[in-house]
């Protein structure tokens, strides 16, 4: 009850603060599903209209105890959010977690993460690309400089951009600990890294900070590969995807009789053999217009599954479907 109103009291002020502007309000689960009641939501998040002589919009998020989370300005945020300027991340004690600035949703310029306590753990520089480079870029060359880098106890792994990094990354069920060097900012030479579950190790070589192959261990089984990892395809590309619903989308007689037309985005999960699981509409538009968006995903033929590291992994995906009447 307590939590409720301190909540409740902050999103008074929020609303309160500026009386005159419009406001969207979204209650949301930890993996960015919307929810309709604020007590099933994980945090609280707010969109308000540009301020005056601005274009963007202002987002302002919260937790369920009422702290902040997140606060910054965005230029769009349907169907999703597209980040713009400076983007400052909180813990739930009301510590900063992270500072980075964005240009239409990319990571651009110098960027800082914070230990809970508050002090730097690591600063960055993103590189800007142009869209053909950011196009043509393998998956795991670096986009970013890593410039300085410690642990919680304050020992100086990277320094300018140069040092031993010895890093570990969490899971919800397991723990990643990465290993190699960093020069002028990027990965350099044969990097190590393993599970501590015990399920792979892998050894991979880098040429500033460009991936250039690697050897993944799973048991008594060893993979080369020169892809760190790849997307889902379906066979035969987009294209192809396209002219599969063109023909198995059955329009629904209630939503063309009354002229609803409209686009809804499909979440999946591709598994390891390429089959599609679990399609959902997070943000309803049509009943019988969803159902029959699920309907045709469910029964989509197989993909291609999803690489990484050698080995077949599953994949959440979303995609657009367009139902018009004409």
């Amino acid at each position: 009850m307590k939590k409720a109103l301190i909540l409740s009291v902050i999103l008074f002020v929020v609303l309160n603060a500026s009386a005159q502007k419009k406001q969207n309000i979204y209650f949301l689960k930890n993996n960015g599903k919307e929810v309709k009641l604020r007590d099933s939501a994980d945090y609280i998040r707010v969109i308000e209209e540009p301020d005056s002589g601005e274009k963007q919009f202002n987002i302002k998020e919260f937790y369920q105890n009422g702290t902040k989370k997140l606060i910054g300005k965005v230029s769009s945020f349907e169907p999703r959010i597209i980040y713009e300027g400076l983007i400052v991340s909180f813990y739930k004690n009301g510590m900063k977690k992270s500072s980075i600035n964005y240009k239409k949703d990319a990571c651009v310029g110098l960027a800082y993460y914070f230990f809970e306590n508050g002090k730097v753990k690591k600063q960055l520089e993103y590189l800007e690309q142009d869209p053909a480079e950011k196009k043509a870029a393998k998956k795991l060359e670096q986009n970013s400089k890593l410039i300085y880098q410690v642990d919680s106890l304050g020992k100086v792994y990277v320094q300018d951009g140069n040092g031993h990094l010895i890093d570990t990354t969490k899971f919800e069920s397991d723990k990643l600990v990465e290993e190699g060097d960093y020069k002028d900012g990027f990965k350099e030479g044969v990097w190590k890294g393993r599970y501590l579950s015990g399920k792979s190790s892998y050894t991979e070589t880098y040429v500033t900070g460009k991936f250039v192959s690697g050897v993944n261990t799973v048991g008594d089984k060893t993979i080369e590969y020169t892809t760190f990892e790849s997307a889902p395809q379906f066979k035969g590309g987009i294209n192809e995807f396209y002219k599969y619903l063109s023909r198995a989308i059955k329009y629904p007689k209630e939503a063309y009789t009354n002229g609803i037309a409209g686009r809804v985005i499909v979440s999946f999960t591709i598994e390891k053999d390429g089959q599609v699981v679990d399609a959902k509409i997070d943000k309803p538009f049509f009943p019988s217009i969803d159902e029959e968006a699920i309907r045709v995903m469910m029964a989509s033929p197989k993909w291609i599954p999803g690489m990484q590291r050698g080995l077949p992994v599953r994949v959440k995906y979303n995609i657009p479907i367009s139902f018009k009447t004409r």
